[in-house]
């Protein structure tokens, strides 16, 4: 066979299949796919290469930056819980036992009983010398009533008080402090010690306590008082008298307090006050009651405005078994 005739042959059979090969790949209906963008252009692709390392030597690495697979430290941005409060406290229920470091509250507590009338008023100052140990004062201002003892009723006037003392109270536990006073009369002068083991408990609205004026014994003379002059000024006649004086008494009281709204306390105070009568087993001659063993009772409200002051009153008996001795009392706090 000539190469002539050898040229067209191959190229049919190459022509034919291209066109069989072109038929076998086409899609579904029929259409020829289009090639792929560079397809049969004969350029070969780029190969993709990673971005080189700005720091190619490693010095600028940070050791304390996390690491992968170590634990990462989240901060809390969320409430955290309730915020402990600082301070003292508004609210009459939730005040500790002694005062805090440096702060002074002076008050007054002007009362009185109805019949015969009897009225007093003491002045009080303490002041924290550290939260754990407080310092008292205590000047009994003066009151109101008759130096004849057989008639109570009778020529009632003013008389300036001759009563002061020391006291010291100082905190064991956050619920329970030991206390201890030296009142002091001056004219005549006579001395007594006073101790207490004040106690409270503050729950989430209200707190009990008591136990904060124990004891007052005679150390010379007679044991002076602090609720009303005229027991003090009746005990100084029974000296120039030659009266046997009683030793003192023994207290035993309570109190609560409801937190109605934090500025506003509901306080009430119940005890028992035994005369401990004279030293050769008479009745004392410093002691105007009854009998030698009174119960009393008083209740009210106490409101305070600013975080700085108290005000209110009790209304009550000084005496259950007397319906003369009811009376009022008032409050009056000022701290700085």
């Amino acid at each position: 066979m000539s190469l002539g005739r050898l040229i067209p042959v191959v190229s049919a059979v190459v022509f034919s299949g291209g066109v069989a090969l072109a038929q076998g790949t086409a899609p579904a209906g029929g259409a020829p796919a289009a090639p792929a963008a560079g397809e049969g252009s004969g350029s070969a692709v780029a190969p993709i290469e990673d971005t080189p390392p700005s720091d190619m030597e490693g010095t600028s690495e940070d050791p304390d930056a996390p690491r992968g697979g170590d634990e990462t430290q989240v901060t809390p941005t969320g409430p955290t819980g309730p915020k402990k409060k600082s301070g003292y406290p508004i609210e009459e229920s939730q005040r500790p036992i002694t005062l805090p470091q440096n702060m002074l509250e002076v008050s007054l507590n002007p009362h009185f009983m109805a019949s015969p009338y009897v009225g007093g008023d003491t002045l009080r100052a303490r002041f924290g010398i550290t939260p754990q140990v407080q310092l008292g004062l205590n000047y009994v201002i003066g009151g109101v009533y008759s130096k004849n003892l057989a008639d109570l009723d009778a020529g009632k006037k003013f008389h300036v008080g001759k009563t002061a003392g020391i006291d010291v109270t100082v905190l064991v536990t956050n619920w329970l402090g030991v206390r201890a006073g030296l009142p002091v009369y001056f004219d005549p002068f006579a001395m007594s010690f006073a101790a207490g083991a004040p106690i409270k408990f503050i729950f989430d609205k209200f707190s009990l306590g008591g136990f904060d004026d124990v004891l007052n014994i005679q150390i010379t003379k007679f044991a002076p008082r602090y609720d009303y002059e005229l027991f003090n000024e009746a005990a100084a006649l029974g000296v120039d008298n030659n009266t046997e004086q009683s030793r003192g008494v023994l207290r035993f009281s309570g109190y609560g307090a409801y937190q109605q709204a934090p500025n506003l306390a509901i306080v009430g105070r119940v005890g028992v006050q035994s005369d401990l009568g004279a030293g050769g087993g008479t009745s004392g001659g410093g002691s105007t009651s009854v009998s030698e063993t009174t119960t009393f009772i008083k209740a009210g409200v106490q409101f305070t405005p600013k975080k700085w002051i108290d005000v209110g009153a009790l209304a009550g008996f000084e005496d259950l078994s007397r319906a003369g001795s009811f009376g009022l009392t008032g409050i009056l706090a000022v701290r700085i």
